[in-house]
């Protein structure tokens, strides 16, 4: 915005009775005009929003840089604009002839707040608040001296940052909003996971972070797409479940050391190439009662899941959630997705 020069400080008072002020919540201000005919400013209403300024009303006229140049009086309240009483020629030409920006507010101290605004600092709002303790702009002035103590920490954006701005400032505005930020990082690596066992993880840990309930609803969400099966009917029905997505509950046996492609595989299942290669996949086995699956397979792109097979006991009861992807041989080769821990 182009700076117009500084007009001297004139403060005219324009009716004998001047309309009361209103009250602190009330701040209104924005930008006005000098009408390009008459000595009278006019404030366009549709485009401020002004809703709470009416005939009689008190408003002070300033430049961009915070000068007072008039007191002006609502005269005419219209559906699109606000009018006031004309205002001295001598005034009227002065702001011609300066091509001087206007901004308009109820409060006085407003040009004081322009001032701070363009100094940009902490200290000049904290000043401004100091002056002006009971103005209705003084609590947007703490708020912004608080947004630039935030700022640094938040271009940081970790959650150390985040930990180190509210321990510093306590009272700080802007320290619910970092608690949030806290609260968003910590969650982000269980929604990009998108597992069940992540999810559920997550609640435990931190049942009180604003994502809980979302949390909540992406378990019900993806538990609701999972077919619960018994693993004796997964054995023995093995060529009805191709396809589908299935949750079954048994024990850890073993993670299997064997390669799953080439000739480990053939000697067991003949007929039967599978893609899966070691090298991609973790190979692991369960049972449950007689029955004994072996043909489980866990990306190793799905890092945590397979940390969770290595690190289990044997004998560990877990439920398996994945999608059966074949039944050569008479048995089911499932990818399995996620893994939860019931112990």
């Amino acid at each position: 915005m182009r700076r117009s020069p500084v007009l001297p400080a004139l403060l005219i008072i324009l009716s004998v009775v001047a309309a009361p002020i209103p009250s602190a919540a009330e701040v209104i201000r924005g930008a006005a005009v000098l009408g390009s005919v008459s000595s009278v400013v006019k404030i366009n209403r549709k485009i401020q929003g002004l809703q709470g300024v009416g005939e009689g009303d008190v408003l002070y006229v300033f430049t961009d840089q915070g000068e007072p140049v008039a007191q002006i009086t609502v005269r005419n309240v219209y559906s699109d604009e606000i009018v006031s009483e004309p205002i001295p020629a001598s005034v009227a030409r002065r702001i011609r002839e300066t091509r001087a920006i206007l901004i308009f507010s109820n409060a006085l101290e407003y040009g004081d707040f322009i001032r701070a605004t363009i100094e940009g600092t902490e200290d000049a709002f904290r000043q401004f608040v100091r002056r002006n303790p009971g103005s209705g702009l003084a609590e947007e002035a703490g708020r912004i001296a608080d947004g630039i103590v935030y700022r640094p920490y938040k271009i940081r954006g970790t959650i150390a940052a985040f930990e180190e701005f509210i321990d510093r400032n306590p009272w700080n505005y802007y320290v619910k909003g970092a608690k949030e930020r806290i609260d968003d990082l910590v969650y982000l690596p269980f929604r990009s996971a998108h597992q069940l066992s992540g999810y559920r993880e997550f609640l435990r840990q931190y049942p009180d972070n604003i994502h809980a309930d979302e949390a909540r609803k992406e378990i019900r969400e993806l538990a609701a797409l999972f077919e619960e099966v018994g693993v004796e009917h997964l054995a023995r029905e093995a060529s009805s479940l191709v396809g589908r997505r299935v949750k079954f509950l048994c024990s850890l046996h073993s993670v299997l050391p064997v390669f799953v492609e080439g000739t480990s595989v053939g000697k067991k299942t003949a007929s039967f190439t599978t893609p899966r290669k070691s090298t991609e996949f973790l190979n692991f086995q369960v049972e449950s009662g007689d029955f004994v699956l072996w043909r489980l397979f866990i990306d190793r792109e799905f890092a945590d899941v397979v940390q969770r097979v290595q690190s289990a006991e044997r004998g560990s009861l877990i439920t398996v959630y994945g999608e059966v992807f074949s039944a050569a041989g008479n048995a089911p080769w499932v990818d399995v997705y996620d893994v939860e821990r019931n112990d």
